[in-house]
């Protein structure tokens, strides 16, 4: 009995469960027309061959015909749709950024998701552990299988959350021509790709091979092209409503209502000065032209003020002004006054991108008995991610200068220095280098993959196979834009060194003389000399090794029983060397890094059974157990034992029960283990910060902490945070252990013969994900929260604040969670059904129309972290940090042999009653995300489709919201990245031959 691996949703007969596949019946067709004999099929989530399409484990299916009707050409993008999927990096991910394509199931993280290839691992893409699912031919896929809940005892380390695995045909033949083009209604940023796949067979059809080629390419939008994301807004709050809302115009203001965040960047191009400890003095009278009276709110309705001492700016005319940031001026624009910065329109809301894709797939019987199977893959991509201009900010990137040995130092600034009760003493200087222009990150990607499956079947019962993979991803990121913080000192300094030697001793070559005292001083010759572009270099590769034997030991009632046993090898090596400059400490742009390299290795047995104990055409119709394990011994752990076991049971062939239980593990990760103090710049709220309260809601004893952490005591009563990110510099931890977890899932599937208009199949499955231990990334704010909430010293000791108090540094770590306050919980259900009418079911004939309906339902009950329940709430999982409660996907389709129309509704709930800016008194509500799409494809004839879709039908846009959820865009933009854009077109075209 030979092995053949079709799709399927494991869950039913008919390929149900298709959130967003379709023709469940043609699926059903194509079975009948198989013998009976030919149809033990694998089912993802276990490597037993079995006779029937159903799992004690719900999947999840999408189709290649689903894929078509979307107009995917990024599968992250569709996938992210799905409601057992909460959105990863996007098209919208700038800042970080969307480096990769990555899947994150149950909001668990992509490293705890497993990505599989026609059922086997693709390498990792990086140190994380994530695959880059881009590397995967779109036109090539014959579907797309979901399995949620832990698999580690089946596949291995990294599948907590699940699995998702890629099937591609096998077995193509003939040319096919792929071209499609997409924009969104206003003109902008346009998505076009090229497709060519030729196949065939040879050796009188023994051998089958198949090369695709593909090309993709996304246009890039700004930040500033959209009304709601042009403004990086400030943060208002109305005590009479009780909220927190976001304003980027003077007149959005809410009379009575207090500023809570300023908007934008204290960072501006014009800079600005301090002299902590040595206050300038009498400027209004000194410089009476901008000091007498100046605009210091930014409020036309109020008189100027005197302004004597404070911070100091310029304006756009290179002028020494006063530094207006309060009131009005919290709003980031230079039209009404402002000297804070609006960084959005250099920020970009969808990411350029370029993609290269070649593939091949290929099989060979050596005899009836011993076959090849082959894939190999090489994949080049082009993403650039552009940030506004390298900020130099005191505390932590900025200047402290001496202006004794200073150059350029206008005239009204030597005036107000020289007004200090010590003039020469040093001052501080912040400040935006626009014209070096925006900080560019050109990520280039190179994937090869290869694979080779040799199989032989022993007997009729019994077959083998050995796997040998091997996978390698280069990742050059070229960072443009960088400014070099030595040649900044030198420049400044006339190019002298300590010992006043101009171009001596210690000098870096070229050295020119430089201005950067007001906006835009530095000539092409002085940008020349500052401006360093900096290469970092990631390597990861990946060998495996695996051994499998499958078979059938004896007869029950309901079935042979089965097993599949086996072993498998991996050597995980990475590295990332970071430019020199970086390491020297000399770049204020990008992130600073650290040097990193690191290696796993793992070699691992399982084994799997099959208990068909009772069937046949009596009652029950099934009575199944089915159990697994898996030992890994880690060369940075040691061993691992994981397992599983299942249940189905079926009373009758229309109704089936199943229920699984498995104990899961995911060891860390090269990144995890061996991270060497990266640079970042988080978002973050400081503890110690006053807020918009009447009254002061900090208690005596957080005074007093903020206070011995280095805030100065005229500062404190009124202190606030000038910048809504921080510098932090994260390590790994390599005595790391590994993250444990228990699955449950339980359900019922529906697939009544009975039903008497067309085919109705209806699931419903409860699922529950444990994590122990979880390897947590600590962020800034853990430390933060840590040192002046919980009270722990030693994490104070990881937080550097500078002279005006501001928070200069956190060295962030890692840990396994200890779970003092609970574990990592995850519960749910998921509802799904579909139900095709054939329509001559109902009005006789023979045509071959019919209306398909397919819709999954997702209701999270429970997504826990240290005993808190974040489920709608703000600060959930995923890239997002939104769980929504309830998560819809519903397709409505009209399908003929030359025609399908389709619409999808796509739903998930928002947020409500989240805690803002450390108290529970504002509510920071983020509303449902709700779309439709259309699609329509139509046979021309044997040879050629066209497809056209309008997305987001009805020009739904997203909503402005408050807190570090904004991601540079004033809103949730992964969360809301199906609408970012608005309406858009896509035709495509496929020509067969």
């Amino acid at each position: 009995m030979r092995k053949i691996s079709i799709l399927k949703a494991g869950t039913a007969p008919l390929a149900f469960g298709l959130v967003l596949a379709s023709a469940p019946a043609f699926a059903q067709d194509s079975e009948a027309e198989a013998p009976e004999e030919a149809r033990n099929i694998i089912v993802t989530g276990s490597r037993i061959a079995r006779p029937d399409l159903d799992a004690p484990s719900p999947v999840t299916v999408v189709t290649a015909e689903q894929i078509a009707l979307t107009g995917t050409q990024t599968l992250e993008t569709l996938l992210n749709d799905l409601p057992q999927v909460v959105p990863g990096a996007t098209t919208t991910s700038n800042n970080p950024s969307g480096t990769f394509g990555t899947i994150d199931l149950r909001g668990l993280g992509p490293t705890r998701t497993l990505i599989l290839l026609n059922g086997e691992r693709l390498p990792p893409s990086t140190t994380t552990g994530v695959v880059d699912i881009s590397l995967i031919p779109v036109q090539l896929i014959r579907q797309v299988e979901v399995v949620t809940g832990g698999a580690s005892a089946v596949y291995g380390s990294d599948a907590i959350g699940g699995v998702v695995n890629f099937v591609l045909a096998n077995d193509f033949e003939g040319v096919e021509l792929n071209a499609q083009y997409g924009l969104n209604e206003d003109g902008t940023g346009d998505e076009y790709s090229y497709g060519l796949v030729l196949g065939g067979n040879f050796a009188d059809g023994r051998g089958n091979i198949a090369v695709s080629a593909n090309y993709y390419n996304r246009e890039a939008i700004s930040t500033g092209r959209y009304d709601f994301t042009r403004v990086t807004t400030a943060t208002y709050f109305d005590p009479a409503t009780n909220r927190y809302y976001p304003v980027d115009d003077p007149s959005d203001i809410i009379p009575g209502s207090v500023l809570a965040l300023s908007g934008g960047s204290a960072t501006g191009p014009w800079g600005s000065i301090t002299s902590p400890g040595n206050a300038f003095r009498n400027l209004s009278t000194l410089l009476p032209g901008e000091f007498a009276a100046a605009n210091t709110d930014c409020n036309t309705a109020t008189p100027g003020v005197a302004v004597n001492a404070g911070t100091l700016s310029f304006n756009d005319a290179g002028a020494l002004t006063p530094n207006f940031t309060s009131g009005l001026c919290a709003i980031p624009l230079r039209s009404i006054g402002s000297s804070r910065y609006n960084f959005a329109p250099d920020n970009l809301v969808q990411l350029p991108y370029d993609r290269y894709n070649f593939v091949t797939v290929g099989s060979y019987e050596f005899s009836d008995k011993t076959r090849l199977n082959v894939f190999g893959a090489y994949t080049a991509s082009n993403l650039v991610q552009q940030l506004a201009p390298t900020p130099a900010q005191i505390p932590a990137t900025g200047f402290t200068i001496d202006p004794t040995r200073a150059v350029f130092i206008p005239a009204d600034l030597q005036v107000a220095l020289d007004s200090r009760v010590n003039p020469t003493g040093t001052f501080t200087y912040s400040r935006r280098f626009n014209e070096t222009g925006p900080r560019l990150g050109r990520i280039e990607s190179r994937n090869v993959n290869a694979r080779a499956i040799l199989e032989h079947d022993i007997d009729d019962n019994w077959k083998a196979n050995a796997i040998f993979s091997w996978g390698r991803n280069a990742l050059d990121t070229i960072s443009i834009g960088n400014v070099n913080r030595t040649a900044v000192e030198q420049g400044v300094t006339g190019c002298r060194n300590p010992a006043g030697v101009v171009n001596g001793p210690g000098i870096l070559p070229g050295c020119i003389p430089i201005s950067i005292f007001g906006p835009n001083t530095l000539n092409p010759a002085m940008v020349n000399f500052i401006q360093t572009d900096t290469v970092d270099i990631a390597r990861f590769e990946q060998v495996r090794f695996a051994a499998n034997l499958t078979g059938e030991l004896f007869e029950l009632p309901g079935g042979p029983v089965a097993i599949a046993v086996g072993v498998e090898h991996r050597a995980d090596d990475g590295s990332f060397v970071p430019d020199d400059a970086k390491q020297r400490g000399e770049i204020i742009g990008f992130n600073a890094a650290n040097a990193q390299v690191g290696s796993i290795t793992v070699n691992e047995v399982y084994g799997e059974i099959r208990v068909p104990l009772l069937g046949g055409d009596g009652f029950p119709d099934l009575l199944a157990f089915e159990a697994g394990a898996r030992y890994s011994d880690y060369d940075t752990i040691g061993g691992l034992f994981n397992w599983k076991a299942g249940v189905e049971f079926a009373p009758v062939d229309w109704v089936r029960f199943r229920a699984s239980y498995n104990k899961a593990a995911r060891a860390p990760n090269v990144t995890e283990l061996f991270q060497a103090g990266d640079q970042g710049f988080p978002g973050y709220t400081d503890p110690c910060n006053r807020g918009p309260q009447a009254v002061d809601p900090r208690s005596a004893d957080l005074l007093a902490r903020c206070l011995a952490s280095g805030i100065p005591a005229s500062e404190l009563p009124t202190f606030a945070q000038q910048n809504a990110q921080l510098q932090a510099f994260a390590f790994g931890q390599e005595d790391l252990s590994e993250e444990r977890a228990e699955t449950w899932t339980a359900g019922a599937v529906i697939s009544p013969d009975w039903f008497p208009i067309g085919r109705l199949n209806l699931t419903a499955d409860y699922y529950d994900i444990t994590i122990r231990g979880a390897i947590q990334a600590l962020s800034a704010g853990f430390y933060l929260s840590q040192c002046f909430t919980a009270t722990i010293q030693t994490e104070c000791n990881r937080i550097v604040r500078g002279s005006d108090g501001q928070v200069a540094s956190v060295n962030t770590g890692r840990r396994n969670n200890p779970d003092t306050n609970g574990p990592f919980i995850v519960r749910g259900v998921d509802i799904g059904g579909d139900w095709v009418i054939p329509l001559n079911e109902i009005f006789g004939g023979d045509s071959d129309a019919r209306i398909r309906f397919g819709n999954v339902f997702t209701y999270t009950l429970d997504y826990s972290v240290g005993g808190t329940n974040v489920v709608g709430e703000v600060g959930g999982g995923g890239f997002s940090g939104i769980i929504s409660k309830f998560k819809n996907n519903l397709t409505a389709a009209y399908e003929t042999e030359a025609f399908t129309g389709q619409v999808r509704w796509v739903y998930a709930s928002g947020t409500d009653d989240a805690a803002f800016f450390g108290t529970d008194e504002g509510i920071n509500t983020i509303p449902a995300l709700s779309y439709f799409d259309l699609s329509l494809r139509a046979r021309v004839n044997d040879r050629i489709n066209l497809t056209g879709i309008v997305g987001n039908v009805f020009d739904k846009r997203p909503p402005q919201i408050n807190g570090y959820l904004a991601e540079q865009s004033n809103t949730a933009a992964s969360f809301f990245a199906p609408i970012f854009y608005g309406r858009s077109f896509t035709v495509a075209t496929n020509i067969s031959f």
